[in-house]
């Protein structure tokens, strides 16, 4: 399945980030979410078959990676995801990943990412990764 298709099929709507796991020997970025869903057609519907709890995003062959505003840290809920589109072998998407602190100061971080590939990850199946 294309980058695109893949990510089309995820639902992550009132779903939080954990973490994000920069991996530069893998070349790898896996964002952690409490919960991932797929939609297996146009709308999620509480469709949970398929659910994945605090999987990873997981990017691979990744070259960049950035974050806009530089400075926080991701810890709330996931935003849109815009596939940008393809240059050679490789994707670009942004994802807004939510940021608040003990402030109660919150907005989001735009992520960009160009990987290869992209899959999920269940908690310690690193070798099962999910693909379609």
């Amino acid at each position: 399945m294309k980058p695109d298709e893949f990510l089309g099929t995820l639902y992550l709507g009132d779903r939080g980030c954990k973490a994000v796991l920069l991996d530069g020997l893998k070349n790898e970025v896996k964002i952690q979410i409490d919960l991932i869903s797929r939609k297996r057609s146009e709308h999620w519907n509480f469709y949970s078959a398929e659910d994945v709890e605090d999987g990873y995003l997981v990017f691979e062959g990744v070259d960049h990676f950035s974050f806009d505003p530089p400075g926080r840290i991701p810890n709330e809920d996931i935003g849109e995801i815009k596939f940008l589109g393809y240059e050679g072998d490789r994707f670009t998407i942004v994802i807004e990943l939510g940021a608040g602190d003990d402030t109660a100061d919150y907005g989001f971080i735009q992520t960009t990412i160009r990987a290869k590939s992209v899959a999920i990850e269940k908690p310690g199946e690193e070798d099962a990764r999910i693909r379609d």
